[in-house]
């Protein structure tokens, strides 16, 4: 997901954002591409792999879990930014962090696709590139079980947020109508629910996992006083148990699973330690990777690592050398696109956007 950082003078929060960064992405990518290896071993009771394998798997099972902890974090951060920021400054600098690079994946993809003679329709593309699919049934990018959904309800969050800002209640008492808001957006997805269904797998994903953004942004108004941590502990059982019900009606094989309730007591974790937590460089040099890795992690690793292993590595071997080559990707797609993105983002934000009172 899109990194979005707190200023300087806020630091503790920006180390216990990173740790979770960390987490949820590394999360999602073993998850997706080590989860063979992960579940061999949590069925082997005799493996020396089995308990310490067993006790990661609830932890990057789908890497669902990390991909909540990108809800619970992205909905913290931007109810912290959307203090300082205007409607207009708030949106320019959201599209140019996240349609930059997410472009440069899309368009990446594509171009490997067609080199086999796979290449997605032009139409098509042009609607996986907006970011709004959904309404069109369009199919997912980057991935067979494309990441691109949770940009989807990324990008939703932003709008309704600026929405908010717009209309004064972000700044009104601090936000404190907001959490009672979020409550009843949170009803009214599951009872107007199950949405999108153009996917089986990602049915309703909107309506299920929409609310935990909410979470987050109550769990930041707690934190500043705006509202009574009672209140942000309501929404929070509201927000799990409609969660639970909603997949028991439209994704029974995830109700088990508890992903939500693991993606909290983890945020809520660190949180609780912010102002404890170090901050080494390389903490903060991985957390810079997320979103890349995020966007490309799907379908470079494998393409690097059927590679290897069309040149006679061994699987495991194939897997590191796949992993090594993301993050160096990643890393030189952070500074060669994703940061300088960020900062035209910002420039143009400052030219056009309304001067502020002195």
């Amino acid at each position: 997901m899109p990194v979005q950082r707190p200023p300087a003078s806020a630091e503790h929060r920006l180390v216990f954002l990173d740790y979770l960064r960390i987490f949820a992405f590394g999360s999602v990518l073993a998850g997706h591409k080590f989860w063979e290896p992960l579940w061999a071993a949590v069925s082997s009771p005799d493996s020396p792999w089995h308990w310490p394998a067993w006790l990661l798997w609830p932890w990057v099972r789908f890497g669902g879990v990390g991909v909540l902890v990108f809800f619970l974090v992205s909905g913290y951060i931007i109810t912290h930014v959307l203090q300082r920021e205007r409607t207009a400054e708030f949106l320019l600098k959201r599209a140019f962090r996240i349609y930059p690079l997410y472009l440069a994946a899309v368009l990446g993809e594509g171009a490997w696709l067609a080199a086999e003679g796979r290449a997605p329709e032009l139409p098509t593309l042009l609607r996986q590139m907006t970011l709004l699919g959904d309404w069109m049934g369009t199919p997912y990018a980057l991935g067979s079980m494309g990441v691109e959904w949770t940009l989807r309800i990324e990008l939703a969050f932003y709008v309704l947020m600026a929405a908010l800002k717009a209309s004064g209640l972000v700044d009104w008492h601090g936000g404190a109508a907001l959490p009672w808001l979020y409550a009843l957006l949170a009803a009214a997805l599951w009872a107007a629910g199950p949405w999108p269904t153009h996917t089986g797998w990602a049915l309703g994903y909107l309506s299920l996992y929409f609310p935990c953004l909410l979470l987050g942004s109550a769990i930041q108004l707690g934190e500043r006083g705006a509202v009574r941590w009672g209140v942000v502990l309501g929404l929070g059982a509201l927000v799990l148990l409609l969660q639970y019900a909603g997949l028991k009606r439209w994704q029974p094989g995830l109700a088990t699973v508890h992903l939500a309730p693991l993606a909290v007591g983890l945020f809520l974790l660190l949180w609780a330690c912010r102002r404890r937590l170090p901050a080494p460089a390389w903490v903060l040099g991985l957390s810079e990777l997320t979103y890349a890795v995020y966007l490309f992690h799907n379908w470079v690793f494998d393409i690097v690592r059927d590679a290897a292993q069309g040149w006679g590595w061994a699987v495991g071997a194939a897997r590191l050398l796949a992993l090594v080559a993301l993050l160096a990707l990643c890393a030189a797609l952070v500074r060669g696109i994703e940061q300088p993105a960020i900062r035209l983002g910002r420039r143009l934000a400052r030219r056009f956007g309304p001067r502020r009172a002195v």
